[in-house]
């Protein structure tokens, strides 16, 4: 007779082949990449409603179609709280792999040691990047490579082609003449007014960089010198601060008084120039964005003016980017989704569809750059001797602030012109000295 009851020798053989041929299955799946788990990568950015969420969605398919193992999620914030957002996530060592950065946060970050350097990546990078990029466009802090720019710009009038037609007149083409046509725009019984500036506190940065920096330039002046020391306080810079000041006076600014002007932030600007309450507004080529996506019938109403000339023809080159975190687990790819932002692919569709002066030098080549009302200046702008490109500071967040305090303060009558910026730039090279 021969028993059915087996001994615990054959149980465990049986059960140790069992295992072992398990393994050799998982290893074979994982081997063919049927097992591994998506690499999740995180890009932190502000431009969901500038460029719209559908195109922020096609940037990152279109990664993810190159790189089938990777799965790209955004950290969204508006762009006046993204800074306070980012330096929370970065304080807690929780830094976004690829991280939209102004120069003007550059050294708020870089106290938390998150900045990774992109000089030995750039350097080392393939022909295809390197041949659309331009070592311009970087920018280095601390004898580092910090950030590159995504797009580039100069800040200039940006006007609504209807209502200046209805009016009968052309864009003005100089200082004065603007203020010809914000004389003609202005109807408080319509509550209507040429233009508004971005003069609250909490637009310092705005005021400082699209208001201040940009007319201070036409005038002959410089922020800093070749040492980096402040040097607005200059019969430029005094004539700089007292023509924003005159219109003020005059009610030329939206509402038409020094203290309803004085609540206007840029969210306010673009929401009144989107609403057509006012026909101007000094800023950037992503103001056509911001204002279609408010008012889709403002999508082909809006234009830059020609060029002004002052004492010079210059303007302020500046621009936004993205830097990659020291903090990054998947370092590589964060360098390939970078190198996928300033790809020809992205570039040519932001050019053409978003009027971005995107940082590809292929894609600015493109003949729908010259065509575009809301580009076709800008090369000629950039590419002026005398234009000057933005300097990095630190703590320029409250640089800004101190400018915009003493600014308030004159146009308030409460200080001179020279006396405000006096104190600004006393302040200004106390900061910069104490950070070196």
């Amino acid at each position: 007779m021969i028993s059915k009851k087996r001994s615990w020798r054959e149980y465990f053989l049986k059960g140790a082949g069992l295992i072992l041929v398990i393994s050799l299955v998982l290893g074979l799946y994982a081997s063919l990449g049927l097992a591994q788990e998506k690499v999740k990568l995180i890009w932190s950015e502000w431009w969901d409603q500038e460029w719209g969420e559908e195109t922020i969605d096609w940037i990152i398919s279109s990664f993810e179609k190159k790189f089938p193992n990777v799965e790209v999620e955004t950290v969204f914030a508006p762009h006046a709280q993204y800074m306070d957002k980012l330096l929370t996530l970065s304080m807690a060592g929780e830094a976004p792999d690829v991280m939209g950065m102004e120069v003007t946060w550059a050294a708020n970050f870089d106290k938390l040691g998150v900045f990774e350097d992109l000089d030995p990546l750039i350097s080392k990078a393939d022909p295809e990047f390197t041949s659309g990029h331009n070592p311009a466009w970087d920018s280095w802090w601390k004898g580092r490579l910090i950030m590159t720019y995504l797009y580039t710009m100069s800040y200039g009038i940006y006007y609504n082609v209807r209502m200046f037609e209805e009016k009968g007149i052309g864009p003005p083409t100089d200082w004065e003449e603007l203020r010809v046509a914000l004389r003609k725009f202005r109807s408080p019984e319509k509550h209507q007014w040429g233009i508004a500036l971005p003069v609250a506190m909490k637009s310092s940065a705005h005021f400082t960089l699209y208001n201040f920096w940009t007319r201070l330039i036409q005038a002959g002046g410089r922020m800093t010198n070749e040492e980096g020391l402040a040097v607005f306080n200059s019969d430029a810079g005094v004539r700089t601060l007292e023509y924003w000041g005159s219109l003020l006076a005059e009610g030329l600014v939206y509402p038409g008084t020094v203290r309803g002007a004085l609540a206007i932030g840029e969210k306010e600007m673009i929401e009144l120039f989107g609403a057509e309450q006012v026909p101007m507004q000094l800023t950037g080529p992503f103001l056509k964005g911001q204002a279609v996506k408010r008012n889709p019938e403002m999508e082909n109403n809006i234009a830059l003016t020609p060029p002004f000339e002052d004492v010079t023809s210059g303007y302020l080159i500046t621009g936004s980017g993205v830097s990659l975190s020291s903090q990054s687990e998947h370092p590589e790819l964060a360098w390939e989704f970078l190198k996928h932002l300033l790809s020809d692919e992205v570039a040519s569709k932001m050019v053409e569809e978003k009027s971005l002066f995107w940082a590809n030098t292929r894609a600015l080549e493109s003949p729908s750059i010259r065509e575009d009302p809301v580009l076709r200046y800008l090369p000629q702008m950039i590419a002026d001797p005398a234009s000057q490109p933005w300097s990095v500071l630190p703590q320029l967040g409250d640089l800004c602030n101190a400018l915009m305090e003493n600014a308030q303060e004159y146009f308030l009558g409460k200080e001179d012109a020279q006396t405000a910026l006096n104190d600004t730039v006393e302040y200004w090279n106390k900061v910069i000295g104490e950070a070196r």
